[in-house]
């Protein structure tokens, strides 16, 4: 415990500390990065790697942000002020201060070219992920929004609710169907969190998994001139484009996601389970995902899993007699 409460302290500290940085870029060009040594509504002071710096605020270049409330209202302007409690902007309809608790997300204005250093700082990325590579997050689609893949079609019908489709799989008579349900979300700008269920209906097709099966085949014995049974151990597909028959696949996921302490977006931890069922078999799979913003257009996804039915490359091609 004791250990436990000297970590927290440490980290409160840390946070604290790191609250107080500030990099601010003005009109001319320059960019100035340093703590916050004092600041009022004309002048703002910062304590450089090469002394203090006084800054007059119509000095510096306005930064645009669009912030998402969680009452559905999305207000957009330049900042004039932020830190741990609140944002101040300079709206069309005059100077808001909005407290940090009733944002639910933020964007930044402007286009940033993957692999360039971001200029100013962003909370979220452009597109946050619903899936991370065929497993879902505990994410659901921003209300309104509609896409069209090369896989896939999805549309949100709230924003706690979307259906999605693989659309290829129409061509193999499978019109599958996968309603989401974020049945929780929790925390701000610094922390969220949120899990959301659901299932993947198929009408046909294949599940794309396999398992380890028995077959016996009867080969000639040339040394004794005869048939004999021989049984063969490998790895089968569980349905075919040939199989009619329905199969659903039901999940859940959550999300932990922060702001990293750079202020240059977040990252965010995914892991969720599912269960294939299907007349053959039932199938389970663990899964847990990272997703780091490296800018708001680009980011660095990984993810390990446990699937007993998805056998790697190597188990794939073993036979055993």
């Amino acid at each position: 415990m004791k250990f436990l409460t000297v970590v927290i302290v440490f980290i409160s500290l840390l946070s604290a500390q790191e609250t107080k940085d500030r990099t601010v870029q003005l009109n001319n060009g320059d960019k100035i990065s340093g703590s916050v040594v004092a600041e009022n509504d004309s002048l703002l002071v910062l304590k450089t790697s090469f002394g203090e710096v006084s800054i007059r605020k119509s000095d510096i270049k306005p930064q645009s942000i669009t912030l998402y409330l969680k009452d559905g209202s999305i207000v957009t302007g330049d900042i004039l002020s932020r830190d741990e409690r609140q944002f101040s902007l300079k709206t069309s309809f005059g100077i808001v201060s909005i407290e940090n608790e009733k944002i639910d997300r933020t964007s930044e204005a402007g286009a940033t070219i993957p692999g360039r250093a971001q200029q100013t700082e962003f909370f979220y990325s452009r597109e946050r992920l619903t899936d991370i590579f065929f497993d879902p997050t505990g994410y659901t689609l921003e209300k309104g929004s509609v896409y069209f893949s090369g896989l896939s079609w999805g549309v949100a019908l709230s924003e706690d609710i979307d259906i999605s489709s693989s659309y290829w799989r129409y061509f193999f008579t499978d019109m599958n169907i996968r309603p989401k349900f974020r049945i929780f979300k929790r925390g701000n700008l610094e922390s969220e969190d949120a899990v959301s269920v659901g299932f993947h209906f198929h009408s046909a097709g294949p599940t794309g998994k396999q398992r380890f099966q028995k077959t016996t085949a009867s080969e000639y014995d040339w040394a004794t001139s005869s048939y004999h049974s021989v049984t063969h151990q490998n790895w089968g597909d569980v349905g075919s484009f040939n199989d009619y028959f329905i199969w659903t696949e039901l999940f859940v996921a959550y999300t932990h996601s922060i702001v990293k302490s750079s202020g240059q977006g977040r990252l965010s931890f995914h892991t969720g389970a599912s269960l294939i069922l299907h007349r053959v078999e039932t199938m389970p799979r663990f899964w847990v995902g990272v997703e780091n913003d490296i800018t708001d257009r680009f980011k660095i996804v990984g993810q390990i899993y446990y699937d007993q039915y998805q056998p790697s490359y190597r188990e794939e091609v073993q036979t055993i007699e």
